[in-house]
């Protein structure tokens, strides 16, 4: 049964998520947050509604009954996939996260009172469970079969889809044209992504390496999903999730780009996705490059290996639109944006940490419209949340809560302390007596 691990097994995967956790807090790269957004606020917002108000628990109890990790994890063996290496360890580390600022406001508070209970029974059954599905997910979606990206690679697909795809990479040589227009294409979305999602990295998936039969040359992937076309994605409507409307749309709602690359030092991925490459300015280094779009198929509708969405080669000029989108979309956010109030600012972060993961698992279990995901929306605009798994009242404590400490928390301290100690105390905390 999901959930049904031993104290021993749950304190073992703690530690082991801890550990791997403060590896990429201590590599992260911070460089495109614009400061628009009270990004850390808004985390810790989210963080603690998945976590204390048993948001993330109930809703995946209920994707369960209807699909299995593995069989999510299975369905996410392909590019562009709903669902990622990101995902996948989102769905431990914001509610970790959660449950760990839980646990140190606690600990605080039982100096008061003696009688407090750190970790009540329930929340341990709960976390139990998160665990387990989040164990299940990344071995059935890895090639590697890990839990993590702890070999620094992210490899999902297979030698015969990769090779499938030679044909339709560009060889491009030394062709500076080229190459200086793909990377200002890809510098102009990320920018419009990160300022679309609320400067979160959603929406933006790098992955590999990978190789083809006999070419000693590492391919790589780099993803943009959720590009705003004002219509449904993957025949889901997430209309609530776009709180902004771009006036001239994307042409296309995804899109995939395949680089080769030679002569490469290091070519290292962590669990968000991010490339980390020597030499850094790898894109002097593109052999080829392979552009796709891919079919949105509603996820319930996913079978692996067989009916997994087709993907489109694309021409080189669609660089070109996708440019103009981007810069144009970008313009436009930032004028929203300056419109908008501290309250709505913060509550598209936390809609986006805390609702787009638990929505899209649940698009997998074809159960999307047994949730309502407007509570975000309507308590930036004061109005009455239309769902019975949230607390408005609470949601309030938490934003007043973690304004002590300018949005951040306290026990990201616990990150700075000796190996030795991490052992015995992981950052994450051990199950609480």
């Amino acid at each position: 049964m999901l959930g049904d691990i031993s104290d021993e097994v749950a304190n073992e995967l703690l530690a082991y998520f801890s550990k791997s956790m403060i590896g990429n807090i201590i590599i992260r790269d911070a460089s495109l947050e614009s400061k628009i957004f009270p990004v850390m606020h808004y985390i810790n917002t989210a963080c603690y509604i998945l976590y204390d108000q048993s948001y993330q628990y109930n809703i995946l109890k209920k994707v369960a009954s209807e699909i299995s990790p593995e069989d999510i994890a299975k369905r996410s063996k392909t590019l562009c996939s709903p669902l990622n290496q990101l995902a996948f360890y989102s769905i431990a580390m914001l509610y970790l996260q959660g449950r760990a600022a839980t646990i140190h406001d606690n600990l605080y508070k039982k100096r008061s009172n003696p009688n407090l209970d750190i970790e009540p029974e329930n929340k341990k059954k709960e976390t139990k469970f998160i665990l387990d599905f989040w164990r299940r997910l990344s071995p059935n979606y890895r090639n590697d079969g890990a839990l993590t990206a702890e070999n620094k690679h992210i490899v999902f697909l297979s030698d015969e889809y990769i090779n499938s795809l030679r044909d339709e990479m560009i060889p491009i040589k030394d062709n500076r044209e080229i190459i200086t227009k793909l990377r200002q294409t890809i510098a102009h979305l990320t920018i419009f992504n990160f300022l679309f999602q609320g400067e979160c990295r959603a929406g933006i998936s790098e992955h590999g390496p990978y190789y083809f039969e006999g070419d000693p040359d590492a391919l790589i992937f780099k993803e943009f999903q959720f590009l705003y076309t004002g219509k449904k994605i993957f025949g889901i409507d997430y209309s609530d999730f776009m709180w902004q409307k771009i006036t001239k749309p994307s042409p296309i709602p995804n899109v995939i780009f395949g680089m080769t690359l030679k002569n490469m030092n290091k070519i290292e991925f962590n669990d968000w996705g991010t490339l980390f490459a020597d030499p850094a300015e790898w894109h002097s280094n593109i052999t080829s490059i392979g552009i796709w779009t891919k079919e949105q198929i509603h996820p319930k509708e996913l079978r692996y290996p067989n009916k997994m969405g087709s993907i489109k080669p694309l021409s080189l000029k669609i660089l070109d639109e996708l440019s103009e989108f981007a810069k144009r979309g970008t313009k436009e956010l930032y004028v929203d944006y300056s419109k908008w109030d501290f309250t709505k600012k913060l509550m598209l972060g936390t809609s986006n940490y805390a609702n787009s993961c638990m929505a899209l698992c649940a698009g997998y279990a074809g159960i999307e419209n047994e949730f309502n995901w407007t509570w975000a929306r309507d308590y930036a605009a004061g109005k009455s949340l239309k769902t019975d798994l949230l607390d408005k009242e609470r949601i309030t404590e938490y934003i007043e809560h973690l304004k002590r400490w300018n949005g951040g928390h306290p026990f990201m301290q616990r990150v700075m302390r000796g190996r030795k100690i991490q052992k015995t105390d992981p950052f994450y905390y051990f199950l609480q007596d």
